[in-house]
């Protein structure tokens, strides 16, 4: 019977260390992530662009955020509206996920990152596209293979230079 007792008390011990482990693990992982670098700001920027989401223009850098009175993220994303209106589709049809992203920096100082961004990229409709696109033969894979420079403004690294169409 002592040796029952024994037994639950250490499943028991066992349980609340790997529960406080998970805990302090969560936590580091949740810190890890807020750090800002080059890479942080490079894959954010490009997984908003093909997803043509607004949110990339918090990644550009303000010299090219707007251009001539022009705020080139919504001029981008009419235009990409109105092409795939004058094809018949919806701006949905247009989107893109990207998908085994990897980052390599070229080089890189205080200020001012080159970093390489190799990915594939898909259409990515609605969730239920993805496999109907698969069995079918429907969706082609694109590899992307993108240098772009990255600055740091005001404590955040920026997308900055020509960067894919934008």
């Amino acid at each position: 019977m002592a040796q029952d007792n024994d037994n639950k008390v250490s499943i028991i011990t066992m349980a609340a260390i790997v529960i406080v482990i998970s805990f302090v693990l969560q936590v580091v992982f949740v810190y890890a992530d807020k750090i800002d670098s080059p890479h942080k700001a490079v894959v954010d920027f490009s997984k908003a662009y093909f997803w043509l989401d607004k949110s990339m223009a918090e990644r550009l850098c303000n010299d090219q955020r707007i251009i001539d009175g022009v705020d080139v993220v919504d001029e981008y994303i009419q235009s990409v509206a109105s092409n795939a209106k004058e094809n018949g589709w919806g701006i949905n049809y247009m989107k893109s996920s990207i998908y085994h992203i990897e980052t390599h920096t070229l080089s890189k100082d205080d200020s001012n990152a080159v970093v390489r961004l190799t990915c594939s990229k898909k259409k990515a409709i609605n969730p239920v596209f993805p496999p109907f696109a698969k069995i079918f033969r429907l969706n082609k894979t694109y590899h992307i293979d993108e240098t772009i420079n990255v600055v740091k403004e005001d404590d955040t690294w920026k997308v900055c230079g020509k960067v894919f169409d934008l």
